[in-house]
């Protein structure tokens, strides 16, 4: 079984080992039975496509949709739903329902975000949040679409990072 590897900013952010051993059965697709029992005491059903370094601390009440794109390094806490909105009140059926999270975003616990919105890399969705539009990267979302804050580049730590991984492709 192949473990995630510490989150980048945060190492105090990892997966446990159900988590691993629950993402790599859904990746596999293989002991459907078991991975339904998973689902099941975990109330967690994690579909769409999967990366490599998905964080997931607390893997309870997880719920996301068939067609969610996922980036590298997200984190998605305990109670959170990447859900479609409802399909019989926005017009026509697109082929993206659900949501695409970029690279790097936090999803805090009891956030929803719905319906075909894109969250721009390096975002946190604060706890209990509801986002139904579009964000932009390196922002700060709480209660119902709103931006506390919108940084060029991203905090401190964050652009630390980027600016190692970017000196480490570019030698």
């Amino acid at each position: 079984m192949k473990r995630t590897p510490v989150h980048p900013i945060n190492p105090y952010i990892r997966n446990g080992f159900v988590t691993d051993f629950y993402l790599n059965l859904v990746r596999t697709g293989r002991f459907r039975r078991l991975c339904r029992i998973l689902e099941h005491a975990l109330h967690t059903q994690i579909r769409g496509s999967l990366p490599e370094r998905l964080h997931i601390p607390h893997p309870f009440g997880i719920l996301t949709g068939i067609s969610t794109k996922i980036g590298e390094d997200v984190t998605l806490m305990h109670f959170c739903s990447l859900g479609p909105k409802d399909p019989w009140y926005q017009g026509e059926m697109k082929e993206q329902m659900h949501p695409i999270l970029e690279e790097g975003v936090y999803v805090s616990m009891g956030a929803m975000v719905l319906g075909p919105v894109t969250i721009g890399a390096w975002s946190v969705i604060g706890a209990n949040a509801v986002v139904t539009e579009d964000i932009p990267p390196f922002s700060t979302v709480f209660g119902h679409n709103r931006i506390l804050r919108s940084t060029e580049g991203g905090p401190p730590p964050v652009k630390k990072y980027l600016d190692s991984r970017a000196k480490g492709i570019s030698t």
